[in-house]
């Protein structure tokens, strides 16, 4: 394993402990809601992979004509 150690300035250390906090932050508040909606995405996947197992499924073309885009 190869490891790099950089040198970086006061500012653009708080900056980047800042970063990577709000990372963590946002990580986690995608997980917490993930977990809240569990059943719906589970629901919402097999919907989608049963509709392109059985060949239905809907083109982009289509709905771009559906919603006029």
């Amino acid at each position: 394993m190869v490891r790099r150690e950089i040198e970086i300035d006061e500012e653009s250390d708080r900056i980047l402990a800042g970063l990577l906090q709000s990372h963590q932050s946002v990580e986690a508040s995608v997980e917490s809601c993930e977990d809240a909606h569990r059943d719906s995405l589970l629901a919402q996947k097999e919907r989608g992979e049963r509709g392109f197992r059985e060949g239905r499924f809907t083109t982009w073309d289509e709905v771009k004509r559906r919603n006029d885009l």
